[in-house]
């Protein structure tokens, strides 16, 4: 079995543990740069030349595409599929998790909880969206930061406008979003591969910091995610269709909200926090899905 694994880096943590994961189920694995791909689209034969040589049959593809490459990232995924190579994350739902409005969109519209989110580019009818998230506080987060960059909590209305003021002339478009208290300072992070939750942590914001994501300070733990919550990031990661994905969860009044998801989630924290060998799972799920291809037998072509 040869799997392509799709990043800039290969000296990351998780593609290491990828790496070491992959030796011992004996899987070769090729690290692409999704940079060094170069997409051919002629009208004949659809092909992806990597180091101007062409790439070879892979039996999967595994996005690891940051947020800085999307676009370029999501072109090369796209070719992968039209190949119909199996990708584990497809374009798709890689695109639609990363923006953070398209995402609860689609969550909120299958009935997912979501904290009450406005999308504003404009400081008309600021009251209004402050009243549709519940008042202030209000968090504020641009559309495409990562790691806890880019959100951040607002007191009051002049505040609100000042924030509001630099990010529009910075042309960032800006969520606003309603500050859970009940859940301030702590959110789960659920990693979901295939159908089941693998791993959960639960992380804790520093002192004085609200954010509580692990590259802001947060500290995480191992906690067992009652069937509400495991159930939230499942399907969450079903809705978007995504096979891998970490989940983040916030505690309400409501039950479980879903704060984000992502497509691509680093696990180095988790895998500290919890001790569970992450890489192992998504190389054994990968293992799985090609297996169930290779069986499935093909259509047979109906006569004329």
């Amino acid at each position: 079995m040869r799997i392509a694994i799709l990043s800039r880096n290969k000296n990351l943590h998780s593609i290491q543990r990828l790496l070491q994961e992959a030796k011992k189920a004996r899987v070769q694995v090729d690290i692409l740069n999704p940079l060094e791909c170069q997409v051919i689209v002629d009208g004949k034969r659809t092909r992806i030349l990597a180091g101007g040589e062409p790439i070879p049959l892979y039996n999967a593809v595994l996005p690891r595409i940051g947020a800085s490459i999307t676009t370029y990232g999501l072109a090369v995924v796209k070719q992968f599929e039209l190949m119909k190579m199996y990708t584990v994350n497809g374009s798709e739902p890689i695109g639609n998790s990363r923006d953070k409005l398209t995402c609860l969109q689609i969550l909120g519209s299958a009935g997912l909880k979501v904290p009450a989110t406005v999308l504003t580019g404009s400081m008309k009818g600021l009251r209004a969206a402050v009243d549709a998230v519940g008042g202030m506080p209000v968090v504020l987060k641009v559309l495409e930061g990562t790691q806890g960059v880019g959100v951040m909590l607002v007191h009051s209305p002049v505040s609100l406008k000042s924030v509001l003021d630099t990010l529009h002339s910075l042309n960032q478009d800006v969520l606003m979003q309603r500050f859970v208290a009940e859940g301030a300072g702590r959110d789960y992070r659920a990693l979901v591969v295939g159908n089941r939750v693998i791993a959960a942590m639960m992380r804790t914001a520093p002192e004085g910091e609200f954010r509580s994501n692990i590259h802001r300070g947060g500290e995480g733990r191992l906690v067992k995610l009652s069937p509400a919550y495991q159930q939230a990031a499942i399907r969450a990661a079903k809705v978007l269709g995504l096979e891998i994905a970490g989940v983040d969860l916030m505690e309400s009044q409501e039950g479980p909200l879903i704060i984000e998801v992502n497509s691509s989630p680093g696990f180095e924290g988790i895998e500290k926090a919890t001790r569970l060998n992450i890489a192992g799972e998504m190389i054994r799920h990968i293992k799985k899905q090609v297996s169930a291809r290779q069986r499935k037998p093909r259509k047979k072509s109906s006569p004329n």
